[in-house]
């Protein structure tokens, strides 16, 4: 069991502990003597920027690999980073995989079946099947219920994305109580299924981090195609609502600069943008209050995706 976790560590503290190498960059030292090392280590708490002047030590370690090591945090930039004085890599026996990949601390299994109580609320019975087939699929439940909904940004931690989705859909359950005309099963449906392709866009062995397929077509457009492989195999589902769950997962984002292929292009599709963006910024902020809680501050660090400092309030 660790006894250091990132978050704990302060400015002038010596590190005596193990980490996964989340980061490795080689440099060339000005005065052309070898090499030195950029890194950042990581645990289930968080990640912390690294750095090692003797980075020919570093050649049979990589990125992915745990490692212990010896060194004191100090302040560089504003922000804390290890300065290494030794590393050597840990073999993957050696580790309890919990003290390195953050988790839900509540009970997941109370987070799917609130999810299923959505899933039955579904009417329309080609939406309904089209659910079922997914989560009768015992394979595609197991990734569900691990997957995190993201690598940094909220909820990255295992059990993230079922989290994500829940919170998604107990927003959208409110929405047809200002706004009527609205497809209430168009909506549920789109709300399960808008972030399922983070199930393979993320890979989380050690730390959470992008899969090759993720890196390549991203879950907007893994997602779209599971969804589309399914239809497929459903005789009689009707085209236009299939082209506007489709519309739904593909402009789930809003903008292209955000990811979406498309901007949404009808009601539903737009309540569901701004829903998921919702959740995911008022997650952010919470974190925000999380990781600054009892440091006598009243604003955060800045933040770099919702791009500002974040209030804390009196402590």
């Amino acid at each position: 069991m660790k006894s250091q976790f990132v978050d704990e560590l302060r400015a002038g503290q010596t590190v005596k502990e193990t980490f996964v190498l989340s980061k490795k960059i080689m440099k060339d030292k000005k005065d052309g003597g070898g090499f030195y090392a950029i890194l950042e280590f990581s645990d289930r708490s968080g990640s912390i920027d690294g750095i090692s002047w003797d980075g020919e030590n570093l050649s049979h370690i990589s990125v992915g690999d745990f490692v212990f090591i010896t060194g004191n945090v100090n302040e560089y930039g504003g922000r804390l980073q290890v300065v290494v004085n030794a590393i050597s890599r840990v073999e993957d026996e050696e580790i309890d995989a919990k003290d390195f990949l953050p988790q839900y601390t509540g009970d997941i299994d109370e987070v799917l079946t609130d999810i299923e109580g959505f899933k039955a609320k579904v009417k329309d019975v080609h939406l309904r099947r089209l659910l079922d087939t997914f989560f009768e699929d015992s394979d595609f439940v197991e990734r569900f219920r691990l997957a995190p909904a993201a690598k940094r940004v909220h909820h990255a931690y295992l059990g993230g994305l079922a989290v994500h989705t829940l919170s998604v859909l107990r927003l959208l359950e409110n929405i047809r109580s200002v706004y009527e005309f609205v497809n209430s099963d168009l909506l549920i449906t789109a709300g399960i299924l808008h972030d399922i392709g983070k199930i393979y866009e993320y890979e989380y062995k050690k730390n959470i981090d992008l899969s090759n397929r993720g890196r390549l077509l991203g879950h907007i457009v893994i997602g779209s195609e599971m969804v589309a492989e399914r239809i497929a195999r459903m005789p009689g589902f009707p085209e236009d609502l299939k082209l506007k769950l489709m519309h739904m997962i593909l402009s789930h984002h809003g903008e292209t600069e955000w990811g979406s292929p498309k901007q949404p292009l009808f009601p539903e599709a737009l309540i569901l943008h701004f829903v998921d963006n919702l959740d995911a910024k008022v997650e952010m902020m919470k974190q925000a209050f999380e990781k600054h809680r009892g440091k006598n501050r009243q604003w955060s660090d800045y933040h770099p995706y919702l791009e500002r400092e974040i209030y804390l309030g009196e402590e």
